[in-house]
């Protein structure tokens, strides 16, 4: 079996990955206790799965874990594909990624 992360809840990934609207809450949820939506989408994946998540998203795995990266140059463009299941628009981005 591949390593989890700590964060990983089997049941809350079936039920986000299960459902839209569940997923979108969460994510709404995550926003307001990070300050930018790549830490919330990094949290977001970490309770989700990897694996689980490059299912939803159409990213390979091995993509997915090095954009996640702490301080991993990303487009917009990523961003917004591997945030667009939870069917959210980006709104804040970390600073040092805003050029």
């Amino acid at each position: 079996m591949a390593n989890r992360f700590s964060d990983w809840q089997k049941d809350l990934s079936s039920e986000l990955i299960k459902s839209k609207r569940r997923r979108k809450l969460y994510f709404e949820a995550l926003r307001e206790e990070f300050d930018n939506d790549l830490d919330a989408l990094r949290a977001a994946v970490r309770v989700i799965g990897l694996k689980e998540f490059s299912h939803l998203s159409g990213i390979p795995a091995s993509n997915l874990s090095n954009y996640l990266k702490k301080g991993k140059d990303l487009k917009i463009s990523t961003l917004k594909k591997m945030i667009s299941p939870f069917g959210v628009q980006v709104i804040s981005i970390p600073l040092d990624q805003a050029a």
